[in-house]
């Protein structure tokens, strides 16, 4: 499952995120890492716009990313 399967007010754990380098850089410096805990605010565009809290950081998330982050929800 990855972020691209969840809807609204979910809650998940990042059990991997499976993008590159850069990107998983940029992503863990917003608090989306393996272990992290996350919920999902909105879902926008037809589901290809995925806004997401993770600690104090919300963060909005295309369909592209949100497909390479996989999750369990919780």
């Amino acid at each position: 499952m990855n972020v691209g399967d969840l809807k609204k007010g979910d809650r998940a754990v990042v059990m991997k995120v499976e993008l590159p380098m850069l990107l998983k850089e940029r992503l863990r410096s917003l608090g989306i890492y393996t272990g992290a805990k996350f919920s999902v605010l909105k879902v926008a565009r037809g589901k290809k716009i995925f806004l997401v809290q993770a600690g104090g950081a919300k963060i909005a998330l295309d369909l592209e990313l949100a497909q390479g982050i996989r999750v369990c929800r919780t």
